[in-house]
């Protein structure tokens, strides 16, 4: 099985309101059916954005069951992306205790200049990826396999500067000079949270 995250963004906003139900429930199917691993919206975004991680056998399935998604059927996704992601740091599995009081979640991507030899850091990186995790502060990392010099991290952090703060001292950020780009996520549909209510 692989991992694809998808983002959406949706500029019709009438038209995802009429169709919201419909993806909803769409949406809970495929993660009952275990082809969905974990969906939200950006929080805060200035365009209507949602990222998707589906757990499929390959981008044929992939696109057959984003192409039946309500919000595609309609003509509401406004414009999209899709990389096969690698998780090489944690997983995407349901952790065996809560989340710390107070987590909010950040979508965190990296871009490395084409070509850049991350060779020299890869060590350092893997200490400070590998800190995170047991520090609960990430729960997911990898690259995306179709453009190696990008990549994902879900951080399950307090607050946007913290979430900052550890891109910006990733060996790849703060050795390489990578770009980043992080944003606010509410992952209400899935199943790779544990929250202590």
């Amino acid at each position: 099985m692989q991992y694809y995250v998808v983002t959406f963004t949706h500029t019709r906003i009438f038209g995802w309101l009429v169709y919201l139900y419909a993806h909803i429930k769409y949406l809970k199917k495929l993660i009952k059916e275990g082809k969905l691993q974990i969906s939200g919206p950006g929080v805060g975004t200035p365009v209507r954005s949602a990222q998707l991680v589906f757990k499929v056998t390959d981008r044929d399935e992939l696109d057959k069951l984003v192409e039946a998604d309500p919000y595609s059927i309609h003509d509401l996704v406004a414009s999209s992306t899709v990389n096969l992601w690698d998780v090489k740091y944690s997983s995407m599995l349901k952790p065996t205790t809560p989340d710390r009081k107070g987590t909010k979640y950040f979508r965190a991507t990296f871009d490395l200049k084409d070509g850049t030899d991350t060779s020299n850091v890869e060590q350092e990186r893997d200490i400070y990826l590998k800190k995170l995790i047991s520090e609960k502060k990430m729960r997911a990392s990898g690259i995306y396999v179709n453009r190696p010099s990008s990549g994902l991290s879900i951080l399950s952090v307090a607050n946007a500067g913290e979430a900052e703060h550890i891109m910006k001292n990733d060996p790849y950020v703060a050795k390489l000079g990578a770009s980043f780009q992080v944003i606010q996520w509410d992952p209400r549909f899935g199943d790779f949270i544990f929250k202590d209510k």
